[in-house]
């Protein structure tokens, strides 16, 4: 059926407000979810880690990227729940903020519609529009994006695309019509998808390969060269300049890939593996990852990928159809940036190796790929029964999987209890954790220790039950309370290395050092005990908690006391025990320059990122500066 111009300006804005409805249907009470599931845990352990490790990360983290688009919607988040609440409306910024990232991300799946249509040519066919719109709800509810949609503060990804998207878009009429208006828009918002996420860089090559393609059966090839060399050249200028900036605000970071050949195989194909099987079966994403390191799986996936490239080059040059190779071109380029993030050993600051989000742009190729399908295999009705069954079949799917992953984003203690619920070992806690939980984030105390007395009463010898009592005493700054529940740890617990450790821990978190220093002590008496009748009897046994670990927390506790020279030996003495921990020689590096032995330190740090290089984001400028403090 023919539709004419107004009748799709409205076939589309149904569809826009259509897909906003039904994402909502699905999702509305994630808008109550807080800003991450765990933001205020690691807040906490940020501000009481030595030397204040992670919260240095987070600021190399903010030096490292440069996101001013993405800081922008933020600062209009705080903005619009400000004018809420100003006028009576009674609004916390995070749902401002989980709404902006609902709106961007129903805004993408449709402008991935509109791109769709554009690189189809099929403006105003009604069965091709019901199709593309069909293949775009692939893209909203595919489960790669939960992490994108879920958490603001990966909010980057969906403006990245956003932008990208409407610069495919504008290329793509440049091609048709050349208005010198429209050159402006193509470079301004490449600039803004560069400023969002620098991975949009792979759009510098693909738009202008994409219209190549579009026209390469119908067009003389010096003239589709010409056609397309005025955008190419545009592009790349607009992301050189778009890097000048942003070398100014940045600092620099010098990569290093792994050097020995069979390691960058290896690292090459298991992350391919993961980026493909992450986006075609994304289902249990758990699997994914149990199995990132099994090479034969590795191979495999990418061979079925390899073999997928030669049909879409079949079908390019035989039957002449461009779509499918630009689906594949599409996932091969935005998934280019995250693969060689995989072979990088040293060098890139707070960038985990394989994330999910690395994956957002890249679901516009399953979308393309979902229209091939469905335009070519809805002829034969035995092909369109299968192939409308199996698209019903994937979708459901994608639904029922980014619902169960929504959860993840609410907070720590609601997760948990969730975790709680579904284990039939924990069933029991659940029925008292989840109602003291919801006191607690209700903030009513007399909820709080309502539930926490029948929680205790369930099981009167349970360390968590106790340790919940003792910290509500510590804030009621109740003594009686707190000796009380302390005696009744020591009653059913000190004959427990591991329990009393757990309660160490807790001193020290609650910035108890004393308590948590005799808790310590007390456990190296009862592992010389040990240490005693093995000697006796001949036999090696496991202890728990190990030496290493109860040396690196002494440590810390002296650390914490200013004793730096206690808090130094202890954590020499955990890496004599395990030469493996380099938390134990990074910690150590932090207090030797507290001692204001800043080349020591610098050593030590290097030590430290050696055996492990997730400490690099820190060490990396610690070096730096310790060295520079030495000369």
């Amino acid at each position: 059926m023919h539709l004419s111009k107004f009748q799709v300006k409205i076939f589309e804005y149904v569809a826009f407000v259509v897909s906003f409805f039904l994402f909502l249907v699905f999702f509305q009470k994630t808008l109550g979810y807080g800003r991450t599931y765990d933001d205020f845990a690691l807040v906490d352990r940020f501000l009481k880690s030595p030397g204040d490790a992670k919260l240095i990360s987070s600021y190399l983290y903010a030096k490292f990227h440069f996101y001013p688009i993405y800081f922008l919607t933020h600062e209009l988040d705080t903005v619009a729940t400000f004018l809420f609440n100003n006028n009576g409306i009674q609004i916390l910024n995070s749902e401002v903020a989980k709404f902006t990232n609902i709106f961007l991300h129903v805004t993408n799946s449709f402008l991935v519609y509109l791109f769709i249509k554009k690189i189809l040519a099929s403006e105003n066919d009604l069965k091709d529009s019901l199709i593309i719109y069909l293949s775009s709800l692939v893209f909203l509810f595919h489960p790669i994006a939960s992490q994108i949609i879920f958490n603001i503060t990966t909010r980057n990804e969906s403006l990245a695309l956003f932008f990208g998207l409407l610069t495919f878009i504008y290329c793509l009429n440049v091609s048709q019509n050349r208005k010198g208006i429209n050159y402006f828009f193509i470079a301004l918002l490449f600039f803004f998808s560069l400023c969002s996420k620098l991975m949009t860089v792979f759009l510098a090559g693909l738009i202008p390969l994409t219209i190549f393609l579009l026209n390469f059966h119908d067009m003389e090839l010096k003239k589709n060269f010409r056609r397309n060399f005025d955008i190419f050249i545009l592009l790349v200028l607009t992301f050189f300049i778009y890097y000048y900036l942003r070398s100014v605000y940045t600092e620099n970071n010098q990569l290093q890939f792994y050097q020995n050949i069979p390691d960058l195989i290896f690292y090459f194909f298991t992350t391919l593996k993961f980026y493909l099987m992450g986006l075609f079966f994304p289902y249990e994403h758990i699997y994914v990852y149990a199995t990132n390191y099994d090479f034969a799986l590795a191979l495999t996936v990418s061979l079925l990928f390899f073999l997928f490239v030669l049909f879409s080059l079949y079908l390019f040059i035989k039957k002449k159809d461009p779509i499918i190779l630009i689906a594949v071109l599409w996932i091969c380029a935005s998934l280019a940036l995250p693969v060689l993030f995989g072979l990088v050993e040293i060098g890139f600051p707070l960038i985990s190796n394989l994330a999910e989000r690395y994956q957002y742009s890249s679901i516009v190729g399953v979308s393309i790929i979902i229209t091939w399908l469905l335009r070519n295999y809805l002829k034969n009705i035995y092909l369109k029964t299968f192939v409308a069954g199996s698209y019903i079949l994937v979708l459901s799917f994608a639904v029922f999987i980014l619902v169960d992953r929504s959860k993840v984003y609410i907070d720590n203690i609601t997760f948990m209890s969730q975790l709680d619920e579904n284990s039939p070992r924990n069933v029991h806690q659940y029925a008292f954790t989840t109602p003291l939980n919801e006191a607690i984030r209700a903030d009513n105390r007399s909820a709080y220790k309502f539930n926490l007395y029948q929680y205790y009463q369930v099981d009167r010898s349970d360390e968590k039950a106790i340790l919940e009592f003792i910290r509500y005493y510590i804030y009621a700054e109740n003594e009686k309370g707190i000796n009380y529940f302390e005696d009744q740890f020591r009653k059913y617990h000190s004959e427990d290395p591991p329990k009393k450790f757990i309660l160490a821990r807790f001193y020290t978190l609650h910035e108890k050092y004393e308590k948590a220093e005799k808790e310590i002590k007390e456990i190296f008496k009862k592992y010389d005990e040990i240490s005693e009748a093995m000697k006796a009897r001949q036999y090696v046994t496991f202890i728990d908690p190990p030496l290493d670990d109860l040396y690196f927390e002494l440590g810390k506790i002296y650390f914490y006391l200013e004793d730096y020279q206690n808090a130094l030996d202890n954590f020499k003495t955990a890496n004599v025990i395990n030469p493996m921990h380099a938390t134990a020689l990074y910690n150590g590096a932090i207090t030797l320059k507290k001692l204001g032995l800043s080349e020591d330190a610098a050593k030590l740090y290097g030590e430290a990122i050696k055996i492990n290089p997730f400490l690099r984001e820190t060490a990396s400028n610690m070096i730096s500066e310790a060295q520079n403090n030495a000369k």
